[in-house]
């Protein structure tokens, strides 16, 4: 009973000092919308289907990118609005995850997508 309730004391001391140095872990969801390169006449009753989704890891300082479709070639520029720092790359996404470090520097971030046929999505995540 002692050897519990020293360890229970000893997990409860740690706990905030481990969740201080990796953040909680959660990932940031980041919200996309499309750009302004697509259609801008067409005025659409439902939302459309954004094939992309995108989250950020605080512990590792990346970008999680799912692609559920076939998107071919697609430029990603990822900019700290806050900073000036920026990446940009080129990838060929193809259904499925791929992971893309980024500084991880505090500040509002912008994050586009540009597809081979002209469409954009554009979403923006903060870290703090």
């Amino acid at each position: 009973m002692k050897r519990f309730l020293l360890f229970f004391l000893t997990l409860l001391c740690f706990t905030p000092l481990i969740k201080a140095q990796t953040g909680n872990g959660d990932p940031t969801e980041i919200i996309l919308g499309e750009g302004g390169s697509h259609d801008e006449g067409r005025n659409h009753r439902s939302p459309s289907v954004i094939p992309i989704e995108a989250s950020y890891f605080a512990f590792s300082s990346s970008l999680l990118l799912t692609f559920n479709n076939d998107l071919g070639s697609v430029i990603i520029l990822v900019e700290n609005q806050t900073s000036g720092w920026y990446f940009q790359t080129q990838i060929n996404a193809i259904s499925g995850s791929q992971l893309l470090p980024i500084s991880g520097d505090v500040g509002l971030y912008e994050i586009t997508f540009t597809l081979s046929d002209g469409h954009e999505y554009i979403g923006t995540f903060e870290i703090e």
